[in-house]
């Protein structure tokens, strides 16, 4: 029988997870998939980027089918393998300040207990933005049921910080 993703790809990292959330306002859950599916990404792995997203591009050519309700699937999964850590250097206290929230919130994984070993989230009007830091220095940064309207938050965290944003799926790139 044919297997069939709902997904182009998925990255090969997992997190680790721990027991203790690492932020009491509130828990953003993602499913194993959304993990690092739209994420910043430092600006030097931008021909690394290219790359995956080139492979990506070949399943969706030679090894996805649309079905009658307009739902895409593929018949290939991409893991992406060469891009490794975001390598963020990003300080929270700047990235709150830009999204102008003041919340902070744990992550965990629909398909593993606990929460994710150093992780937040942070919650805006338009989706939330999630990541590993530590002591007070963003990672890795992703991004998550973002609306239409975050694609300004997107582009200035982009700008701000001289990043790349990928969303993996869609094959889609920006750069500042």
């Amino acid at each position: 029988m044919d297997s069939w993703f709902y997904l182009p790809t998925v990255s090969d990292e997992r997190p680790p997870m721990t027991n203790l959330p690492t932020y009491p306002d509130f828990t953003l859950t993602l499913s194993g998939n959304d993990w690092r599916q739209a994420e910043f990404i430092n600006i030097s792995k931008l021909c690394a980027v290219g790359e995956e997203v080139d492979e990506i591009k070949e399943v969706w050519i030679n090894h996805s089918r649309e079905f009658t309700d307009g739902v895409r699937s593929f018949h290939r999964l991409h893991i992406r393998r060469h891009i490794g850590a975001a390598e963020l250097f990003i300080p929270l206290f700047e990235l709150k300040a830009l999204l102008k929230t003041h919340t902070l919130g744990s992550i965990a994984l629909d398909d593993r207990p606990g929460f994710v070993k150093h992780g937040f989230a942070l919650n805006t009007p338009t989706g939330y933005f999630y990541g590993l830091e530590e002591n007070g220095v963003v990672k890795s940064l992703g991004v998550h049921t973002a609306t239409g309207l975050a694609d300004r938050e997107i582009a200035r965290l982009v700008k701000n910080f001289s990043l790349i944003y990928v969303h993996w799926c869609n094959c889609n790139i920006l750069t500042p």
